[in-house]
């Protein structure tokens, strides 16, 4: 399959998986922090409080549309069997808007479930724009995403004066890894943050020596979309840290097959 944008890992086990990784598209903090002199460089726009829970902007929503028109011609919306989501309200929109937003030619609406995940959304407190929303106030606006798997109406996890050290995101992207593992899904779309992505990958290279090209591991453009497979001995490999952090954000036991 051709894809515009995925860089396949590689093949070996027969027991594999197919991860889509995907960044949410442009949001609005986005082009905040970039006019405010860049992502890297704190400033006053990392704190304004009208970038709570950022949306899309207009470029982001363009980017989502495109990408869906790329994921409908691969006929990949055709394979995934699941979709799983951050629950920024950018991370949404962006699920949303490519696993949901159109059909394709010949397609059925059985489209893939999508489920909200507090394990994968974008490394967490100081800043407004990674602090959600309740989830009774975004299960109006998301009819099409399943919150079963998030435990906490509001956030909880969001640190008012500190933000969640590189180490600790790395740790909640192997353990990630290792939950999607125990999925009964073979091939399964994620749609996360930036930095979330970047160190779970760094960590498989890093931490768990698994060889992956110098291009999975740049940071991921938004709305871009990167694929991998990973196989029994990559998971028996992870040897996951447990921060308390990480504790409140393990999905409960629910199993998927008995959401609708």
């Amino acid at each position: 399959m051709d894809l515009v944008g995925a860089q396949p890992l590689r093949l070996s086990s027969p027991k594999f998986k197919t991860i889509y990784l995907v960044r949410h598209a442009q949001g609005i903090h986005n082009v905040a922090l970039e006019e405010k002199g860049g992502i890297d460089e704190i400033n006053d726009a990392h704190f304004s409080p009208r970038l709570l829970d950022a949306p899309l902007s207009p470029k982001g929503i363009q980017q989502v549309s495109k990408q869906r028109k790329q994921i409908l011609e691969s006929e990949l919306l055709n394979t995934i069997e699941l979709v799983i989501t951050s629950p920024l309200r950018r991370a949404m929109e962006t699920a949303v808007g490519i696993f949901r937003g159109q059909k394709a030619v010949n397609q059925s609406d059985n489209f893939p479930p999508i489920v909200a995940l507090e394990l994968c959304r974008e490394r967490m407190g100081l800043y407004p724009c990674d602090r959600r929303e309740s989830i009774s106030t975004r299960r109006i606006c998301f009819p099409d995403i399943d919150f079963t798997m998030v435990e906490s109406d509001e956030d909880a996890l969001w640190r008012e004066e500190e933000r969640e050290n590189l180490e600790e995101v790395s740790a909640r992207g192997l353990r990630f890894l290792k939950w999607l593992w125990e999925r009964p899904e073979k091939e399964i779309a994620v749609v996360s943050h930036g930095i979330f992505l970047q160190q779970t990958l760094l960590a498989l290279h890093e931490k768990v020596s698994i060889p992956l090209q110098d291009s999975l591991l740049t940071r991921f453009a938004n709305c871009e979309l990167r694929s991998i497979r990973i196989d029994e001995s990559d998971m028996e490999a992870v040897t996951v840290t447990t921060y308390n952090c990480i504790k409140n954000v393990d999905p409960p036991s629910t199993s998927l097959h008995t959401l609708e």
